[in-house]
């Protein structure tokens, strides 16, 4: 469960930003071809593939585009099945869960429901995914076949800036080292500190399966600095890069409150660095005057404004998407919208909600927070 947050009155939302978000993708029948796109674009999986080879065309099942991946370090071959369709059988680093690429020893037998995602067209979903994350394809980091020395679900220190400081790591249960990870780090609030968002990570570890690092920083002294914690965040990054197996090109931020602004602050800072970044009801740290494109997804209460101007518009400029008005929340509920326009892998999606300063809103009558399933598909594709 994530706990609630409050901050200072100084954090009223005076920043910007963007977002967007694409929904997991599925596929059914002769869409099991894209598996092969996906594999070919990915080289051995975006999601859990290290260093992969395209596997070779297998049967599949051309009916619901269906093959399971393999478990490993490189690719395998595509599963054979019943029907002649060879096409929809070759993933290369496999089909996993939902929308994520698995990382593939062996390939697996075409035609098995349910394998490659979450329903029996799971797995043209997940070559599509694959086909996004790893067109670049995934970098390895140098931690990769360490044994790890750093502590897990705890407190690790690291000196930076001549200080000790401390940040908070906690890896999948079952955690690879030859398998390079996906890495989020969440920012808490003001006068907050990593455990507001550890172990739980905005309600993101659960959903994320074993697919993914996370990392919460504390702020010294509770509170954000752009100059000081732009060195802190190098500094873990260079740590953990060097203890465990990430894929660098896959490291992502969410932030609430002031902690969105410092994501706003290091997406900018260091372009390239971050994938992707996440934000609610951002404030508090002076917002960047000039970014890269980066995909980004805001939110804010209505109780605090209407927000689209502070929190996603200037994202959206810098995409290059369309600005225009966006819904906002009905009484008791909320609505996510996608900007219009924006360039392929970089969209803007915009989250009005009706309530407060929290980063875990609830709809009326709901017992816990629609957020994270809006937050987890945005940054698990890529």
């Amino acid at each position: 469960m994530i706990r609630s947050w409050s901050c200072s009155s100084m954090l009223v939302a005076t920043a910007i930003a963007a977002s967007a978000c694409s929904s997991e993708m599925s596929g059914t029948g002769a869409a099991g071809a894209a598996g092969a796109l996906g594999a070919q674009a990915g080289r051995g999986g975006a999601e859990n593939g290290v260093a992969g080879q395209l596997g070779s065309a297998g049967g599949g099942d051309s009916s619901a585009g269906r093959s399971s991946g393999g478990q490993g370090p490189s690719a395998g071959t595509g599963g054979t099945g019943p029907s002649a369709s060879g096409a929809s059988g070759a993933l290369s680093g496999g089909a996993g869960s939902g929308n994520h690429a698995g990382s593939g020893a062996s390939g697996g037998g075409g035609g098995v429901p349910g394998s490659g995602g979450a329903s029996a067209a799971g797995a043209a979903g997940t070559a599509g995914a694959a086909g996004a994350a790893g067109a670049a394809g995934a970098v390895s980091s140098a931690g990769c076949s360490k044994t790890p020395t750093l502590k897990n679900n705890g407190y690790n220190s690291i000196t930076s800036g001549g200080k000790s400081r401390q940040y908070y790591l906690r890896l999948p249960a079952n955690y690879d080292n030859t398998h390079a990870y996906r890495l989020i780090i969440g920012l808490h609030g003001a006068t907050g500190k990593g455990t507001d968002v550890a172990p739980g990570f905005f309600g993101l570890y659960d959903l994320a399966k074993g697919s993914t690092i996370f990392i919460a920083p504390d702020a010294s002294g509770g509170l954000w600095s752009a100059a000081t914690d732009t060195t802190f965040v190098d500094d873990i990054l260079k740590a953990v890069q060097s203890d465990l197996c990430i894929d660098t090109t896959r490291v992502e931020l969410e932030g609430f409150s002031q902690g969105a602004a410092m994501a706003w602050t290091l997406a900018c800072s260091r372009p390239k660095v971050f994938r992707a970044l996440v934000g609610h009801s951002g404030g508090g740290v002076a917002n960047p005057t000039t970014c890269q494109p980066v995909p980004y997804l805001g939110s804010l209460g209505l109780a605090e404004g209407n927000g689209q101007n502070t929190q996603t518009d200037q994202f959206a400029k810098w995409n290059g998407c369309t600005i225009e008005d966006l819904p906002r929340a009905p009484t008791g509920g909320h609505v996510c919208t996608d900007y219009k326009g924006c360039p392929a892998g970089y969209p803007v999606r915009w989250c009005s909600y009706d309530g407060g300063h929290t980063p875990s809103p609830n709809d009326a009558g709901k017992g816990s927070s629609w957020m994270p399933s809006e937050v987890w598909p945005f940054l698990s594709q890529f």
